[in-house]
């Protein structure tokens, strides 16, 4: 990676003349476009609807934006582009200029590259300048809201023409080329992809009337030729829409600039101006010029997504693919990446561009009405369904909270919103209502059950609910370990350990969701305070005394760094445990607030604060994820950040410029200033119109913010505690679900309640726990903590207990990875079977490598048959065995090939299957070995080719 810092220097070949002295001379897109960033530096305007940008990549994770700083070529110019997104998708309508002759051979290329000179490449807000080598041809782009403004000027005026080519990345479902003529080309393209069904149109006009024109043989690329053109420049203005070609043309109508690029690239320029002028640093010492370029850049990546939607006669594409019309109050939206940007994205819009945050309010609850649910990860009209929760939810509530007479939600129809959406189920809601998910219900189950309880708090303050399911994450907290950990069967899982990266957590693993409750933080020291080290603690009481969290947070920034089990590449960004790369992360280091530990809050956000962010292509230490990673920045240097993204209240953090002003339009303006400052120095203090404040706080249009320093001493804040005390369910202590001949069933909670158990789910004739209770035939039993006033509807817990096939002995040779133990060594033959998700902790896992397992029959004449159960879903890395070769002994010494199974299931298959490899004709058979042979690396058509492959086994059955 090339770490040099960028310097704003415009070459004499691209000298952009009347660039504004303001504020977008502070911004680098550049930022981000290397490492792991995933950002493009091409032209956009504030949340508008084409980004349009040079395509560097055709696939690959660090491809997601189409666009590699570290990479040399260039395939062409498209019109659309995801900020920081962990999937590709986009990049459509892509433009490309030459001048090589167009022979045949030549037209039916699917690509023609270029080099291009990266010592020529320019990037700034709403500008894109770059010198293409092969063919000598300069390039400008700029942006309206709705069209993408190309300027080529060619070496000469020989054979000098462009490509527009319909094929580009996603896989094509119908494009063509509808009407063309000498200056004027539309056409359509539905493709698939993460969105698996975008539709795009598009319109565009030449400067001047092309000579010829060719399609490649396919008719998805169209070549256009011109002759003679005007100071060898072409220059094309083409519009975009979603809904059809007559939008297109309404909206290149609309945002017609008659192909004068300069007074398109200023009007860009001045609308960035104003958004970015929203925050003004009024802090002029030049030695913080580099920290202008990052916070700058910060709030121009925040503001890229979400994207207008809708065309300037105000038609939009709806969730239901039919086109509505919109309303120009509250224009459609699209882009909502909303499990990382609810976090701060949305809270710094609601307090900066709260009409912003009223649109994307709206467009949520049209989304709902066109498609019976709040939206979770949608794109272009699409349900991607990506990451768990429905953290429109959140959003939603703190807009409404927050909202004004101009801009006002109806409370009714939010309500409706939110109820309809928890209805849909996803992120395994009926699971969760039972008080968590279990491993075996849900993947990713931890993650799910502590996200769900936030979009459920969120509900109970708009509601005014008195439910407990905000409360619910506390279920999965295991004492013993001391941290939220899955449960099967009504217990906490075997093999834990919180470096391990699995399929219990989203994008994480233990240590990394240990905070993830940031909407109760006294909720989780409740939580802590039952670690049997916390000696102080007493059952039932609420102890906020903060000695448990910080001890917490001090284990998580100070352990190692290493991580076990899946590769998980958006786990970056490390401080220990911290994860700063991916979004769980963000909040943490707020946290030390509420243990009275200010001075630890400044010190860690300082250290994230200056490395991890840089002026430099890979300054982002994780992708950024479509404004997320740069809001907390923002937040940060502002000098506090939303901890609690529902309630509109700020945790105190550390500025980090002396002077620096916020001011929405039509409100007065928020100063917050510094004073005293010395970097190894503390806050000591904080008023807010001259009143102290000694915790959390809002902040208000007119507000003066005054932070000031003391080299030694820190700011000591006032503690609350919550009266809003949560009852953990009982759980299995003891009690092994498959047994042989008998188990020990011990229960224990966390309260002061006693436990009851009945054989009955309705508790008809319910007894009270008192000591272990011995097992020795296949049986459930339901428990619960005992009704009380305080908890009249306990949640039922179910514990089953089943015996283990029985008749034979068996060995396994090779070891199972840690992550997929599905229970341990007796999983295979435990007569639990899996589902079609590999993820639900039943599924044994092996990476790479053949499986040796043999096998004594006890009763060799009573048995015709053994089959073994195996899992298929390529995406996931997993493929059937190659064959299973099945050998017997009469001795145990010496075994002979008896049988080799293999099948014809095409590896390639889209949805996982399940399929069982039967061996019949088995009685007398005794002894047995059976090699379960790896499929070997995964082949050249996979995303990951060469990389080793899985086997996945679920049952080894004897009948």
């Amino acid at each position: 990676m090339n770490k040099m810092i960028f310097k704003y220097i415009l070459f004499s070949s691209l000298t952009l003349t009347g660039l504004s002295a303001q504020i977008t001379k502070f911004v680098n897109p550049f930022i981000g476009t290397g490492g792991h960033g995933h950002t493009f530096p091409g032209a956009c305007k504030p949340f508008g609807m084409v980004q349009l940008s040079p395509d560097t990549r055709l696939d690959g994770w660090d491809g997601c934006s189409g666009y590699h700083y570290s990479d040399s070529i260039i395939y062409g110019f498209s019109h659309t582009h995801l900020s920081g997104t962990g999937v590709p998708d986009y990049c459509d309508i892509l433009i490309m200029p030459g001048t090589k002759t167009l022979s045949h051979e030549v037209i039916n290329s699917k690509y023609l590259p270029s080099k291009f000179n990266k010592k020529k490449e320019i990037a700034k807000a709403g500008f894109y300048g770059v010198f293409l080598e092969d063919s000598n041809i300069y390039v400008k782009l700029t942006a309206t809201d709705r069209t993408g403004v190309h300027e080529y000027k060619y070496p000469d005026s020989r054979n000098n023409w462009i490509v527009i080519n319909l094929e580009h990345r996603d896989k094509v479902l119908n494009a063509g080329f509808d009407e063309w003529n000498s200056n004027q080309i539309s056409g359509h393209r539905i493709s698939t992809s993460w969105a698996k069904e975008q539709s795009i149109y598009f319109s565009l006009k030449f400067s001047q009337n092309l000579k010829k024109f060719y399609f490649s043989d396919d008719s998805l690329r169209l070549y256009c030729l011109f002759d003679n053109l005007k100071n060898n420049t072409l220059k094309i203005q083409c519009a975009i829409s979603a809904v059809d070609i007559a939008g297109a043309k309404e909206n290149l109508s609309a945002e017609w600039v008659n192909f004068n690029f300069e007074k398109a690239r200023k009007k860009c320029d001045s609308d960035w101006n104003k958004m970015l002028s929203r925050i003004r640093i009024e802090d002029n010492n030049i030695e913080k010029s580099e920290k202008k370029i990052i916070f700058y850049t910060a709030l121009y990546h925040s503001l890229i997504h979400p994207s207008l939607h809708q065309d300037a006669d105000h038609r939009y594409r709806g969730m239901d693919n039919k086109i509505h019309l919109g309303k120009a109050e509250h224009p459609r939206y699209t882009v909502f990446s909303l499990w990382d940007t609810y976090r701060a994205a949305h809270p710094l819009y609601q307090l900066l561009y709260p009409e912003f945050n009223y649109y994307f309010a709206k467009s949520f609850l049209g989304q709902y009405h066109e498609c019976g649910r709040l939206p979770v990860w949608e794109l272009a009209s699409n349900e991607t369904y990506c990451m768990i929760g429905n953290h429109s939810i959140p959003v939603l509530v703190n807009a409404f909270l927050n909202q004004t007479r101009e801009r006002a939600l109806e409370k009714q129809e939010v309500l409706e919103a939110i109820e309809g959406t928890f209805n849909k189920g996803f992120s395994n809601i009926e699971e969760f209502k039972k008080a968590y998910i279990s491993l075996d219900k849900g993947s990713e189950s931890v993650s799910k059950t502590i996200e769900n309880s936030l979009d459920y708090y969120a509900y109970k303050i708009i509601s005014n609910s008195k439910s407990k399911e905000d409360k619910y994450y506390q279920n999965l907290y295991n004492p013993s370990t001391g941290f939220f950990q899955a449960k099967l069967n009504s217990g906490f899982t075997k093999f834990f350990d919180p470096y391990e990266v699995n399929f219990n957590y989203t994008e994480a693993n233990a240590w990394q969701y240990l905070m993830g409750a940031h909407h109760d933080v006294e909720g989780m020291i409740d939580c802590f305070n039952r670690d049997p080290k916390n000696l102080q603690v007493k059952l039932g009481h609420n102890n906020n005394s903060g000695n448990a969290l910080e001890s917490k947070l001090d284990s998580l920034f100070g352990t190692s760094s290493y991580m076990s089990g899946r590769v998980q590449p958006d786990i970056t960004g490390l401080i220990g445990q911290y994860a700063h790369g991916n979004e769980p992360s963000h909040h943490v280091a707020y946290l030390y607030n509420y243990c009275n530990r200010y001075d630890k809050t400044q010190r860690i956000i300082n250290r994230i604060i200056t490395t991890l962010y840089s002026n430099q292509a890979d300054g982002l230490c994780g992708n950024e994820d479509c404004g997320q990673m740069s809001a907390w920045y923002i937040f940060s240097a502002l000098g506090f950040y939303p901890v609690n993204p529902i309630s509109s209240e700020y945790q105190p953090g550390i500025p980090l410029f002396d002077r620096i002003s916020l001011k929405v339009p039509g409100n007065k303006r928020i100063s917050i200033v510094r004073e005293n400052y010395t970097p190894n120095g503390f806050v000591n203090e904080i008023n807010i119109n001259k009143n102290s404040i000694y915790s959390s706080f809002t902040i208000s249009a007119g507000d003066y913010i005054k932070y000031s320093f003391e080299q030694d001493k820190y700011l000591k804040f006032i503690s609350s505690s919550s009266l809003d005390y949560y009852e953990p369910v009982p759980f299995v202590e003891k009690g092994e679900q498959v047994f042989e001949d008998s188990t020990l069933l011990q229960l224990k909670n966390y309260s002061k309640s006693r436990i009851e158990l009945s054989l009955d789910s309705l508790f008809i004739k319910p007894k009270k726990y008192i000591e272990p209770i011995v097992i020795k035939e296949p049986i459930s039993y339901y428990f619960r903590n005992e009704s009380s006033i305080n908890n009249p509807y306990p949640n039922i817990q179910k514990v089953k207990f089943s015996k283990k096939p029985s008749g034979f002995k068996y060995h396994i040779v090779e070891s199972f990875e840690n992550q997929y133990s599905a229970g341990g060594r007796d999983a295979l033959f435990d007569g639990l079977y899996g589902s079609i998700d590999y993820r639900d902790g039943r599924w044994q896992g092996y990476w790479g490598k053949d499986i040796q397992v043999e096998l004594e029959i006890k009763n060799p004449d009573v048995y015709s048959s053994l089959k073994i159960t195996s899992l298929q879903d390529q995406n996931s890395w997993i493929l059937l065995p190659k064959e299973i070769e099945l050998y017997i002994s009469e001795d145990r010494e010496e075994y002979i090939l008896f049988k080799v199974l293999d099948h014809q299931i095409n590896k390639k298959t889209n949805d996982p299957i399940i399929h069982e490899f039967e061996f019949k004709e088995m009685t007398g058979k005794k002894f047995i070995k059976l090699i379960i042979k790896n499929s070997g690396k995964l082949p050249p058509w996979h995303l990951s080719a060469g990389e080793k492959s899985w086997i996945f086994l679920d049952e080894i059955t004897i009948n």
